[in-house]
């Protein structure tokens, strides 16, 4: 699950189910979501989780017929879904970029080199959901299905503005 920014229409999001050998069960994405910006005056520092938690993630998960075990997201600002779902939510970091999340109850552990994040809310999830993502790594790079999401996003948009 990814967040793109659409220049001039705003934020769209889009979620990839797929297998574990990596084919895609289910794809949705949402309609572009514009900043409203009496929402960010209300929300302050806590929009743009608001945005894309709330707004965009849940519409997203939602749609989903198939549960995933486990959500996989590159927008730090989609971590406080953790708050609002079931399932288990991973953040994965990347490469080039280090969040300091200490005391903030995530769980870190590196796959590959790459920090991921998850909420450790039962004890020993960090371990079991870390043994499962590495596993589905080591047929695909955990980035590749977020570029997958984000040129469907942007060829869905350039569809509908030649439309």
């Amino acid at each position: 699950m990814t967040v793109v920014e659409l220049p001039s229409l705003g934020h769209c999001g889009g979620l990839l189910v797929v297998s574990k050998i990596g084919r895609p069960i289910e794809f949705h994405c949402t309609a572009p979501v514009a900043i409203n910006r009496a929402q960010q005056i209300m929300y302050g520092e806590t929009y743009s989780g608001f945005l894309f938690s709330d707004q965009i993630g849940m519409a997203l998960i939602e749609k989903t017929r198939e549960r995933p075990s486990v959500f996989i997201t590159d927008c730090e600002e989609m971590l406080p879904l953790t708050e609002l779902i079931d399932n288990p939510l991973i953040f994965a970091e990347s490469v080039d970029s280090k969040s300091d999340f200490d005391g903030s109850g995530l769980e870190c552990f590196d796959l590959s080199g790459q920090p991921v994040y998850c909420l450790n809310r039962r004890g020993s999830e960090a371990l079991s959901i870390s043994q499962g993502v590495h596993e589905f790594t080591r047929r695909l790079p955990l980035d590749e299905p977020f570029e997958r999401i984000r040129q469907a996003i942007e060829e869905a948009h350039s569809v509908l503005r030649a439309a």
